[in-house]
């Protein structure tokens, strides 16, 4: 019986051990902008979400829900910096993303630089060069 349960629990320890864990604490998950602020002036596009996953970085906007836009880039993210970068179209990956296509989710560089001002269970907020995001966890 000892043999047995240790034999169980030594199966358990293996498979959770194998478990790819969240290496970007709170930042990591689906989030939904809901505003842009940016000299004085306000937007708030609804329709645009950024995810964020370990390395990656996955934008979306779904003003159109037969055909979302959606592009995959890299995540850096260290203390309250996050750098999202080098994004190319969801399952074309030949299709880089101009800056045409990233000014529609609010990005204007291929490599836009943001400051963590605020981070918790349901609200992130950051400042890039342009403006200041404000987004909710979806």
């Amino acid at each position: 019986m000892r043999k047995k349960i240790t034999t169980i629990l030594l199966c358990i320890v293996a498979l959770t051990a194998c478990d790819k864990a969240f290496i970007n604490g709170d930042l990591d998950g689906m989030w939904q902008l809901q505003r842009v602020e940016r000299g004085g002036e306000i937007a708030a596009p609804v329709d645009i979400y950024y995810s964020f996953q370990r390395h990656l970085t996955f934008v979306s906007k779904h003003y159109d829900e037969e055909m979302p836009l959606r592009y995959l880039g890299n995540l850096h993210y260290s203390g309250d910096t996050v750098v999202m970068s080098g994004f190319r179209k969801f399952l074309e990956e030949e299709v880089v993303a101009t800056a045409d296509v990233l000014s529609g989710f609010y990005l204007y560089s291929d490599s836009t630089v943001f400051v963590v001002e605020r981070l918790d269970d349901e609200t992130l907020v950051m400042r890039s060069s342009y403006g200041r995001y404000t987004l909710r966890r979806w």
